[in-house]
């Protein structure tokens, strides 16, 4: 008889290990998973002309070119941003929802492999209706990466509300904007 006991108890201490019946936690909860969404999809960033970019701090030191040095890579659903057109791009979309302070945001950007002449550093930077949200520096040269970061949100955006995404580069590089959601 103690073979059966035996055989039970290894049973029970399976499934209490797997996480078996259990009355703890009492019912299932019914609240949705939260997950992110899209905030500015990929296809609806434009440029901004340089007499509108915000980050022109000195006209006259700010890259005079003024490129399409973007566009949508269909096969990868992102947007790829060239520098070797221009090396200052500024990009605007529109919130798909509002944001709030503190919510959690998710940005994925890539790059290929980062060459210039002289070692440097590009610049990322994001704002939420004028408000600085994010910004990262990258050394140059640098081998190919893929950055996903996710912050809570310094500001709170309106729906419809203007979200700035810039590069200023040095050299002629590609990087990617791959995703901008927002947690809900």
């Amino acid at each position: 008889m103690r073979a059966p006991h035996r055989a039970a108890s290894s049973l029970l201490a399976a499934l209490g290990v797997l996480g078996g019946c259990s009355n703890r936690g009492g019912p299932a909860s019914t609240t949705p998973e939260r997950t992110y969404q899209t905030l500015v999809a990929i296809d609806q960033w434009s440029g901004v002309d340089r007499a509108d970019d915000p980050f022109v701090e000195d006209p006259v030191t700010a890259p005079a070119c003024v490129g399409p040095g973007f566009y949508v890579e269909d096969q990868f659903h992102w947007l790829e941003i060239d520098t070797g057109v221009c090396n200052w791009v500024t990009l605007s979309g529109s919130a798909r929802s509002a944001v709030s302070k503190g919510q959690m945001l998710q940005l994925t950007v890539s790059h290929y492999d980062l060459d210039a002449a002289a070692p440097t550093a590009a610049s990322l930077r994001l704002t939420l209706d004028g408000c600085d949200a994010w910004s990262k520096p990258i050394r140059i040269p640098n081998p190919a990466a893929v950055y996903k970061e996710q912050f809570a949100s310094p500001c709170a955006l309106a729906e419809n509300g203007n979200v700035l995404f810039h590069l200023n580069n040095h050299g002629q590089n590609t990087y990617q904007l791959q995703d901008f959601s927002s947690l809900r």
